[in-house]
């Protein structure tokens, strides 16, 4: 029997269907010094990946990720220094043109914008990411913040949802560390990252912020350890800011309270 549908209904289908998932998906916010572009790309834990744009001169600018995704391998027990992993990452900054100024990952592009510079410079971004599955790290320093707020909960005798994945407006996949259902839900994020606490937050501050509009009475929750963290005025009042509680980790009764209210 032949197919009701036809190629040409297809092609039709597809552009519609790719062009409002791509409108859906691509989120552009002005940031201090330039742009914050939400690109349709997934990290391979499910974030969104977010690419900083801002203006060098008048025939050129510079995008950035802030950090982001080198962070978040060193997070994962990554020796970025290690012979193994500094090649991987060589290869990788080779190959797609790429910058690296400490855990800064870098692109200078010309002005006017080619959309398809930033599409690369996104699957660069996601690229160097999937390093996780080709090296074995290190074992991770064992993060205090995050051995007391379990302890917390298991006192309570509660079971948070680990490492749940909760939907935005925008981004459809934001993980957190911990959720707990209720009629209005709690999430609770550890602030895991030592350095560079600025872009993390401002990442964190447009997540909370996206999640706030598809759950308006959710409970955001993210605690932080003080003595082991480089923290300043700015990273500190976004966190106060987009959050419900923001606590160093030892204020548990503040964390007791907002789960009560959940």
């Amino acid at each position: 029997m032949k197919a009701s549908v036809t190629k040409v209904d297809l092609i039709s289908q597809s552009k519609n269907a790719l062009a409002r998932f791509w409108a859906d998906t691509l989120k552009i916010e002005p940031t201090r010094d330039g742009v914050s572009i939400a690109l349709p790309l997934l990290y391979p834990d499910g974030l969104q990946v977010v690419a900083n744009l801002k203006p060098l001169a008048e025939r050129t600018a510079l995008l950035s990720d802030r950090g982001e995704v080198l962070a978040n391998l060193t997070n994962s027990g990554f020796n970025l220094e290690s012979e193994i992993v500094k090649k991987l990452i060589t290869e990788r900054l080779q190959l797609f043109d790429l910058r690296r100024h400490g855990l800064i990952l870098e692109k200078q592009i010309r002005l006017p914008i080619d959309g398809l510079d930033i599409q690369l410079f996104g699957e660069a971004l996601v690229s160097l990411a999937h390093l996780i599955y080709r090296y074995e790290p290190e074992t991770t320093e064992e993060n205090v913040a995050d051995r007391t707020i379990q302890k917390l909960f298991l006192e309570r005798g509660l079971v948070p949802k680990r490492n749940a994945i909760l939907e935005g407006r925008v981004e459809k996949r934001i993980q957190v560390d911990y959720f707990l259902e209720g009629e209005r839900g709690f999430a609770l994020e550890v602030v895991k990252r030592k350095h560079h606490l600025v872009p993390y937050m401002e990442q964190w501050g447009w997540r909370w912020n996206d999640l706030r509009t598809k759950r308006p009475n959710l409970i955001r929750t993210m605690v932080y350890d003080p003595d082991n963290q480089h923290w300043d005025d700015t990273a500190l009042a976004i966190g106060r800011s987009v959050c419900e509680v923001f606590c160093p980790y030892f204020e548990q009764e503040k964390v007791q309270k907002a789960i009560s209210q959940r």
